[in-house]
């Protein structure tokens, strides 16, 4: 046994160890490599999909502002058209009146909502940790902050819309048995408080308000499917 011992240590090559070592060093270190390129991969998928989601996410929010745009444009251009008759509805065709009764009088309260669940899944999910370009992360936030601003313009907008003509659509003295709803609308325009919100109306926003928003949310969307197509 001892000479056998002493032959395999005769025939022992500090070049055969370094070869052998080097061999399994690189093997792990490759193993090792792999299994960070495989992680690495896995979360850039991953971050793609979440942004997939938020670009997709952001176009409904678009909608929504456009779908803004048009109803107040729409209840502007009513507001003017019963301001140039003196708030009277008096030879106005009618279905011109009773468009009118529903763009004036009709959705109290705020009638769109953003959509934010995307948003809510980036921020819980610590998605954000492993984008590299913190700015995208950055433009992303106050993107969402200024969806938070306009929000909040409607919510006041519709407030005050509804301070100004529920109490008379609620009036005891307004609705009877046997006024219809036109009619009803033709006294409402008799109030102050509905005379002064309608002239109100076309003041409201300024010509580039919404645009400026759909702007904003339009580059967004534009960056984000460049990057995560």
């Amino acid at each position: 046994m001892k000479k056998s011992l002493k032959k395999q240590l005769k025939k022992w090559n500090i070049g055969d160890y370094v070869r052998q070592f080097s061999i399994v060093t690189g093997g792990v270190l490759l193993t090792l490599w792999l299994t960070a390129k495989i992680a690495d991969s896995a979360k850039q998928r991953e971050v793609r999909q979440a942004m997939q989601l938020v670009a997709l996410e952001l176009r409904d929010n678009l909608q929504v502002i456009q779908d803004y745009k048009w109803m107040y444009n729409d209840e502007k251009r009513v507001a003017y058209r019963l301001k140039e008759h003196d708030f009277s509805l008096d030879g106005l065709p009618a279905d011109t009146v009773a468009y009118y009764t529903r763009r004036i009088t009709g959705s109290m309260g705020k009638p769109y909502r953003f959509l934010t669940d995307a948003l809510e899944m980036f921020k819980t999910t610590g998605i954000a940790s492993d984008i590299a370009d913190k700015q995208i992360v950055i433009d992303l936030l106050r993107c969402y902050n200024e969806l938070g601003a306009f929000d909040n313009s409607m919510n006041i907008y519709y407030d005050q819309r509804m301070k100004a003509i529920l109490p008379e659509q609620m009036g005891e003295t307004l609705w009877s048995a046997d006024t219809n709803i036109d009619k009803a609308f033709g006294k409402m325009l008799a109030s102050k408080k509905v005379r002064n919100w309608l002239g109100m109306i076309p003041r409201a926003f300024d010509s580039r308000y919404f645009e400026t928003n759909e702007e904003k949310l339009e580059t967004m969307i534009a960056e984000l499917e460049k990057r995560y197509q």
